[in-house]
């Protein structure tokens, strides 16, 4: 079966590859500045999120231009609360989202990384032009590739970037160097922190692949070590409603009264504001890690299957944890080797880490 939907998933590329073409040649040449600009990403929270300073480099180098972002709606207003556009369209279907694209009549669509939704929107729309990672020239649908900057009405230079050896915020840097800005590296950058630091931690054991989650009885004993330690009265552990079951767990193993779960309380904004205040934040590799990193409190992530140089959290103020096996860089989905990536780390390792960070 998966064999199967690869095999489609590959035949739809190469159909979206061939609308390109076509719409490539039927679309003139546009030399004149564009006035309005839609960055088109229906990716994860987490990839959305680790553009943002290419999002700001955007702005200034077109500051009397009107910048709309469009992407899926439960990002939107989290999104707000980094990077402000002029307006948002929230992706909830193929048809009205394209609708509202076509409305705006676009002078230019970036594509930060390629995902097929993202293509097919841009190729169908009435947009002047679009620029950006628009095929996998490769027909492979690997998790990691070397992907070319591409466009329609813009004539583009041969560049490709290996996805396999960047940070999710350098994969904008072909579209960065194009447009005439540097790119933000990943390494070292400082990453200010504008809230009060507040008495408790903030903990999340779920993630959308479970390859990329740590054991919730070795969280529960970090919970237990937290409030041990001067500063942290309280431990929240958030995530979705499907992670309800993994928070019980922590909660049963833990010999404490003084952790609250969260999970299906809050909106995604909510969590925001919650981890923006917390002393640490201690998790998986999800999006609120990178919430976490992004509002400069300090954050410790749980790496397995990805490679920290890849997805690891942001910021000088934050660190991780990660052992390297043949197999790392998997697809995350299956393991035969019962995701010992994850069970590779620690909790006195975790502990270690938590002191360095608090210091």
């Amino acid at each position: 079966m998966h064999k199967l939907r690869n095999c489609f998933k590959i035949l739809l590329m190469l159909c979206t590859w061939i609308a390109y073409r076509i719409k490539r040649a039927s679309t003139p040449l546009t030399t004149r500045d564009p006035q309005k600009i839609l960055v088109l990403y229906l990716a994860g929270m987490g990839d959305i999120l680790c553009i943002s300073p290419f999002l700001k480099s955007l702005r200034n180098k077109y500051p009397d231009s009107q910048l709309d972002g469009c992407f899926q709606a439960s990002f939107c207003a989290l999104q707000k609360d980094f990077y402000m556009f002029d307006h948002y369209i929230p992706h909830r279907g193929y048809v009205a989202t394209l609708k509202a694209i076509n409305y705006e009549h676009y002078d230019m669509i970036l594509i930060p990384g390629w995902l097929m939704r993202n293509s097919v929107l841009a190729i169908f729309s009435n947009a002047a032009s679009v620029l950006g990672f628009i095929n996998d020239l490769s027909f492979s649908n690997r998790y990691l590739n070397t992907f070319h900057l591409e466009g329609i009405g813009i004539r583009t230079p041969k560049s490709g970037l290996d996805m396999s050896k960047h940070h999710l915020c350098e994969r904008t840097i072909p579209l960065a160097n194009f447009l005439g800005f540097e790119s933000t590296p990943a390494i070292g950058m400082k990453i200010e922190r504008k809230c009060a630091t507040r008495d408790y931690a903030v903990l999340h054991a779920g993630a959308r692949f479970p390859g990329r989650r740590w054991e919730p009885e070795r969280f529960a004993q970090i919970a237990d070590y937290l409030l041990s330690l001067d500063g942290i009265d309280t431990i929240y552990l958030i995530g979705d409603k499907d992670d309800t079951a993994i928070n019980r767990l922590i909660m049963n193993f833990s010999e404490s009264t003084a952790i609250i779960d969260q999970a299906g309380q809050l909106n995604l904004l909510q969590t925001k504001h919650l981890i923006a205040e917390a002393a640490i934040f201690i998790g998986n590799d999800s999006g609120p890690m990178h919430i976490a990193a992004l509002c400069g409190v300090p954050t410790l992530g749980l790496l397995g299957p990805n490679f920290p140089h890849i997805s690891g959290p942001l910021g000088t103020n934050s660190g991780f944890i990660f052992h390297s096996f043949a197999c790392s860089g998997c697809n995350q989905r299956d393991c035969a080797y019962q995701y010992r990536c994850m069970n590779a780390i620690t909790t006195t390792e975790v502990k270690n880490k938590v002191l360095v960070l608090l210091s």
